[in-house]
């Protein structure tokens, strides 16, 4: 006679934990398909039909690493599952993939919703990108682009987690990383791409153990419609990051460039459509804004804080051999590489001695391993001016005194529409750090940017990208520009 195993109602699976989730793309969002097309070396994932959407595994990595961290002190393995050579346990969280809302619904495919907005997603906007070294110009193979999508728009999504009482805990440290502002999605986050908030929850916790909840289960509506997911009002905070803001005033005009010119001048600004929601949940595309992209912003504050960092450890640039030049530069040196992470390292007898008499680095020799960084700039979206200022240049024969033959070239400058609205940035550190040298070069130059010091953008030697404000940190203010 065989006896079978009883299993205790502890150890039951009696609780579900359920949740429909709209978010929306505060910045442009990039989940690569791994094609390319002949218009961009990487276009974004796509649906049956043709729109953008969020693959399921892609939350499923976010969600999984925000636990994974000490910090988060739980056991992520109980909710995610694992596989460890013949041991294992199977995910008790099922989360589906995030698709893009139309007129209030998910695509279906119908010649609708084809005829209405197929044509905006068609040809999505893309993104150029070189990588700028530290001399300021571009370095070799660097150029690359990738298409995005747009701002504003909202996705769908559904989680479902099966478990136990306990498992509760672990529920809500998965909304919490949900609405935490480090939550980003995709490639890029760390230069402006991928932030997305949590527009609305419907949230269900149930026993199945109590009858009415037993019948609320058997009778949910796991479509993903969105009629009936209320919107969060109050947006949440998270005490574990260090968020900056700076409220800039342009004193110019300034210029983050398409890559492009047009009819009229041979270097325009770059602009974007934004999305937005009427009531009834249609979409609509906006007039194009002004974009300041996140990746610009960071590439003047890394350099700069490279600088501060060293000024900071009296490394002066007359005492430093040529050889030793990758020592205070770039990823090798440590505040850069601890802030803004680095795509690989180096080994250390490329240099020999890696020590000087005046200061000692020998700490910085040897192999670095790949990191990503821990500063997150959002991109940056303004309303433009009915036109956009054109200044026109010459080249002057310092011989003759005249204009040389051919040498006209002109750019147009980027204008606010409201002349007392503020350039506001918003910047999360998502790390302390032991070495206050470190966040406090980070910081120098951030004042440099609210000062005036430090120029943001394209053909800052013309005049262009001043700007001056108020810097705040954690919502109060650290300095501020008075003229």
């Amino acid at each position: 006679m065989i006896r079978m195993k009883t299993k205790k109602i502890t150890d039951m699976l009696t609780h579900r934990y359920i949740a429909k989730i709209i978010l929306e793309a505060e910045t442009p969002l990039f989940v690569g398909s791994g094609e390319t097309s002949l218009t961009a070396d990487a276009i974004v994932m796509r649906d049956a039909y043709g729109f953008p959407m969020i693959p399921g595994t892609s939350l499923a990595g976010v969600l999984r690493h925000a636990l994974e961290y000490p910090e988060a002190k739980c056991d992520w393995k109980e909710f995610f599952g694992y596989q460890d050579g013949s041991e294992g346990k199977g995910s008790k969280l099922r989360i589906s993939s995030a698709y893009l809302i139309l007129n209030g619904e998910i695509p279906d495919g119908s010649e609708e919703q084809k005829r209405k907005y197929f044509k905006d997603f068609d040809n999505l906007p893309v993104r150029q990108h070189v990588r700028i070294n530290d001399r300021g110009t571009a370095e070799d193979k660097g150029l690359f682009d990738n298409e995005v999508v747009y701002k504003g728009v909202r996705f769908v999504f559904e989680m479902e987690a099966r478990g136990t009482k306990e498992d509760e805990n672990l529920w809500n440290k998965v909304m919490h990383a949900l609405k935490s502002p480090i939550f980003r999605v995709g490639q890029g986050t760390r230069n402006g791409y991928g932030r997305l908030k949590v527009w609305g929850v419907k949230e269900m916790k149930l026993d199945l153990t109590n009858q009415e909840d037993f019948e609320k289960y058997l009778n949910y509506d796991n479509r993903l419609a969105i009629g009936d997911v209320p919107e969060i009002k109050n947006e949440s905070s998270d005490s574990s990051v260090t968020t900056y803001k700076l409220e800039l005033k342009p004193e110019l005009g300034f210029l983050f460039g398409a890559g492009t010119g047009d009819d009229e001048v041979d270097a325009m600004p770059l602009k974007e459509r934004v999305v937005i929601y009427d009531d009834n949940w249609n979409l609509k595309l906006e007039e194009e804004q002004i974009l300041i992209p996140g990746s610009s912003i960071k590439g003047a504050i890394r350099h700069r804080t490279c600088f501060h960092y060293n000024r900071r450890m009296k490394r002066w640039a007359e005492i430093y051999a040529e050889k030793m030049r990758d020592l205070i530069t770039g990823v090798e040196n440590k505040a850069v590489y601890e802030l803004f992470g680095a795509e690989g390292g180096w080994k250390g007898d490329k240099h020999d001695g890696c020590f000087d008499e005046y200061h000692n680095i020998k700490d910085y020799c040897g192999s670095r391993p790949a990191k990503r960084g821990h500063v997150l700039i959002n991109d940056v979206f303004l309303k433009a001016a009915e036109s956009d200022k054109i200044f026109n240049h010459v080249t002057i024969d310092r011989f003759t005194g005249g204009a040389k033959d051919g040498h006209l070239f002109s750019e147009k400058v980027a204008t606010l529409a409201d002349q007392e609205q503020k350039v506001t940035i918003d910047i999360v550190v998502e790390k302390e750090f032991d070495e206050d040298d470190i966040i406090g070069a980070f910081e120098d130059a951030l004042r440099d940017i609210c000062s005036g010091l430090l120029p943001l953008g394209g053909m800052t030697t013309k005049g262009h990208g001043i700007f001056t404000g108020t810097l705040f940190k954690n919502k109060e203010k650290l300095y501020e520009y008075e003229s």
